[in-house]
C-alpha cells in the first residue's frame, strides 16, 4: 500500500515527461523536412516541416499569458515581477506580434534564430550531452555586475523556472537589466515610449571582468521608439554588441547597446569596470535594457549559457522571492547568484579583483583575429545567402533566378558600401565586406546547382537549406579555429 501512496503512477509520469519537453527542442525536427527537399523518394518526410511553428511558441505563450491575466486568472500569485510597471500590457504584446513577420522574414535575424537553435546542439555535444549548471560549474575569473547604481533583474535567473531561456542553450543563465523608480516603473509615469525617456538608455556599461575584446557590433540600427517595438530592419537579434574573452573558455556578451557608443575594438585589453558603450535599444528589444550574458565560446549563436556569480552586489527584493519559492539551494562558492525581480546594486570594490587568465590567443596577434572575424562573417553571408534562397524558392523556384537576386544583394551591398565612404568618408568595414563576399559566394554555389542539368528534381528550398547549413558549418569551424588559437601568427 505505501509503495502505491508513493510511487507515481504513469499518467502522473507521462505529464511531467511531457512537460518538460522543451517547445525549441520539437523545433528541430523540422530539420527532418529537409530530407524530404533533398530526396524525392522521401518527399512525404516535408510533413515535418510543420514542426518550425513551435519557434512560435515564445509568443503564443505571452498572447496565454496576458489572455488569463486579463481574465484574472492566476491574480492572487505572488510573482517576482508584479511590482514592476512596465511595457507589458497589450500593447506590448501587439507591438511584439506586429514585429514578428518583419523578424521572420528578416534573413539577417532569422539566420541568427536559426543559428542559435541548431548551436544549442553544438553545445550540447561540445559538453558531451551535459551542459554547465549551478551545481557543477565553477567559474573562474571573478565577474562584478557591468553597470553602476542600482538595476532591476527583469529576466534571468540560474534557476530553470525562471530562467531566460532556457532553451537556446546559449541564453539559459543571460540577464536582462534596467533601471526602475520605486514604483517600478522603467519610465517616468507621465512621458511617452521615445527611448530618451527611459531611466536606462544612454547609461554606462562596463566591462564586468579583466579580460580581451574579441568582437564588436557597432553598425546596428536603433528605433527611436519603445513600448514593445524594436526596429523593423534590424540586423541581428543581439544589435550593438561587445564579447570580451576573461579566461579560457569564459566570455561575456553585453547586447543592446546604442549605435556608435562603443569604446573599444577587437583587441583591445579592458580592465574590470572599464566603460565599453551605453545602454541602448538596438536589436530584438522591446524597450532599454542591457543583456548581459556568460557563455564558454566567442560566438553568441554556438555558444554554452554560464552560470555567473557577482562579486560586491548588493540585492534587495521587493516582489516574491524565487528562492523561497523554489526552496532553490545556492552551492557554496564566493559571489552570489541574482535573480528575475530583484534590485541590485554594485558595491565598492575591496581588494582589485584579478582575472587568473586572461591571456588571449588573440591578444597579441590582432591580425590573426581580424582574420577570423572576417572568415566568420563570409560564413554569415553564405548562410544568409541560402536563407534568400528558400524564400526565393517560394515565389520563383527557379535555381537561375535565386542565383541571380544573390548576386544582385551583393551587388548592392558593394555599392552601399562604396557610397558611405564616398559620401560620408565612412571606413570600409572588414566585417561588412566578408558578409557581402559569402552572399556572392552563396550566388556562385546556387548557380552551379541550377546549371547541373542532371539535376532536375533539387528544388529551391532544398539547395537553400543545403547552402545555409555550408555557411553555419563554416561558420562553427572558423571560430573553432580562432578559439583554440588558431588565429594566432
Amino acid at each position: 500500500m505505501s509503495n502505491q501512496a508513493t510511487s507515481p503512477s504513469l499518467g502522473s509520469r507521462l505529464r511531467e515527461r511531457i512537460q518538460s519537453i522543451s517547445p525549441f527542442s520539437l523545433t528541430l525536427l523540422g530539420l527532418i523536412g529537409v530530407l524530404g527537399n533533398l530526396v524525392p523518394q522521401l518527399e512525404i518526410l516535408k510533413l515535418f516541416h510543420l514542426f518550425w511553428f513551435f519557434a512560435l511558441w515564445p509568443f503564443v505563450s505571452m498572447l496565454r499569458s496576458g489572455t488569463k491575466q486579463s481574465l484574472g486568472f492566476g491574480a492572487d500569485d505572488e510573482g517576482p515581477r508584479d511590482w514592476l510597471e512596465m511595457d507589458t500590457g497589450w500593447r506590448g504584446q501587439i507591438a511584439v506580434l506586429l514585429g514578428i513577420p518583419l523578424s521572420f522574414f528578416n534573413p539577417l535575424v532569422f539566420r541568427q534564430d536559426a543559428m542559435q537553435l541548431l548551436g544549442s546542439l553544438v553545445a550540447i555535444g561540445r559538453h558531451r550531452g551535459s551542459l554547465p549548471n549551478p551545481e557543477t560549474y565553477d567559474q573562474t575569473a571573478s565577474y562584478r555586475l557591468p553597470v553602476e547604481g542600482t538595476w532591476t533583474v527583469v529576466n534571468g535567473s540560474p534557476i530553470k523556472e525562471y530562467s531566460h531561456s532556457w532553451f537556446p542553450a546559449t541564453q539559459r543563465y543571460a540577464y536582462d537589466l534596467v533601471i526602475t523608480d520605486g514604483e517600478g516603473r522603467s519610465r517616468p509615469v507621465s512621458t511617452d515610449t521615445r527611448i530618451e525617456n527611459y531611466y536606462c538608455y544612454d547609461q554606462p556599461v562596463l566591462a564586468p571582468a579583466d579580460g580581451v575584446v574579441i568582437d564588436v557590433h557597432d553598425d546596428g540600427p536603433e528605433l527611436g521608439r519603445a513600448g514593445g517595438f524594436s526596429h523593423p530592419f534590424k540586423r541581428s537579434l543581439t544589435g550593438n554588441a561587445v564579447t570580451i574573452r576573461h579566461a579560457e573558455d569564459e566570455y561575456s556578451n553585453l547586447a543592446h547597446l546604442v549605435p556608435g557608443s562603443i569604446e573599444v575594438e577587437p583587441g583591445n585589453r579592458v580592465r574590470r569596470g572599464e566603460q565599453i558603450g551605453r545602454c541602448g535599444h538596438s536589436g530584438n528589444s522591446a524597450e532599454p535594457h542591457l543583456h548581459f550574458q556568460l557563455q564558454d565560446h566567442p560566438t553568441f549563436e554556438i555558444s554554452a549559457g554560464l552560470p555567473v556569480r557577482f562579486d560586491d552586489v548588493d540585492v534587495n527584493t521587493p516582489g516574491g522571492d524565487v528562492v523561497e519559492e523554489t526552496s532553490w539551494t545556492e552551492p557554496d562558492g564566493s559571489g552570489r547568484y541574482i535573480h528575475v525581480g530583484q534590485r541590485v546594486s554594485h558595491t565598492t570594490d575591496g581588494e582589485p579583483h584579478q582575472s587568473e587568465d586572461t591571456a588571449s590567443p588573440f591578444e597579441t596577434a590582432s591580425s590573426g583575429l581580424s582574420r577570423v572575424r572576417t572568415l566568420g562573417r563570409v560564413a554569415t553571408g553564405v548562410s544568409i545567402g541560402g536563407f534568400v534562397t528558400v524564400l526565393a524558392g517560394v515565389v520563383v523556384p527557379s535555381l537561375q533566378t535565386a542565383a541571380l537576386a544573390l548576386a544582385g544583394l551583393a551587388g548592392l551591398g558593394l555599392v552601399y558600401q562604396a557610397g558611405r565612404t564616398l559620401v560620408d568618408g565612412t571606413r570600409v568595414r572588414l566585417g561588412v565586406l566578408g558578409t557581402v563576399c559569402g552572399v556572392g559566394v552563396a550566388s556562385a554555389l546556387v548557380g552551379v546547382f541550377a546549371a547541373q542539368e542532371k539535376l532536375p528534381t533539387r528544388d529551391s528550398s532544398g539547395v537553400g537549406t543545403g547552402v545555409f547549413a555550408a555557411g553555419f558549418l563554416l561558420y562553427i569551424a572558423v571560430w573553432e579555429y580562432g578559439r583554440r588559437g588558431g588565429g594566432g601568427d
